[in-house]
């Protein structure tokens, strides 16, 4: 009888040793996965956290580039210096004003803007070239120049072609200039001027 309960008090102390190593197990089998999960999970915030400091650094790069770029058309703008006659048409009177980029487009627009020229005047041609050492433009207008210039009197005659003469010499840094008209020497009733001019005083 004592041997049997021995045996039944034995059989339950090894059960209960056997559940609680089974317990164990499972507890560090649970530990185990939970330290791969939070692991797992740590790994996907440290990748998340890195796409998201890449694209702030592309965002902050795009940003830059764009600036950059601003900045390239800012520097394109410049100043010149164009030439009218005063309100009596007895001298040259200057004013410094700011274009786009300095063309032959934006400086006739200018004048045009200033009633030196009228809107309808182009320029054909423009080439800066050194003649006899000296830094030189020749200028081609459109036959509009030519018509422009010819219904004037001797005075508006004078005072338009030396307001196109020294603003463009001044813009382009140059000392002469020769102006055609539709590749032709341009000829009005008053005067013909066929070589390279120098400033208008």
């Amino acid at each position: 009888m004592k041997r049997k309960m021995l045996i039944v008090l034995l059989t339950g102390v090894l059960l209960s040793v056997s559940a609680c190593s089974n317990s164990s197990s499972t507890d560090a089998s649970q530990s185990d996965n939970q330290k791969n999960e939070q692991q797992k999970s740590d790994n996907d915030n440290q990748k998340n956290e890195k796409q998201d400091e890449q694209s702030e650094a592309d965002q902050v790069e795009d940003d830059s580039d764009k600036k950059e770029n601003q900045t390239v058309r800012e520097d394109e703008s410049t100043e010149i210096t164009i030439y009218t006659s005063n309100d009596d048409a007895t001298a040259f009177v200057s004013e410094r004003v700011k274009i786009d980029e300095l063309t032959p487009e934006n400086i006739v627009n200018i004048l045009v803007r200033k009633s030196v020229l009228s809107s309808d005047v182009q320029v054909l041609k423009c080439d800066k070239q050194t003649v006899d050492g000296v830094e030189s433009l020749e200028i081609d207008f459109n036959e509009a120049f030519g018509a422009y210039v010819c219904s004037m009197g001797t005075t508006g005659e004078y005072y338009t072609i030396g307001s196109v003469v020294n603003t463009f010499l001044d813009a382009y840094g140059c000392e002469k200039v020769k102006i055609t008209v539709e590749g032709n020497t341009l000829e009005t009733g008053h005067a013909e001027y066929p070589g390279y001019m120098n400033r208008f005083e």
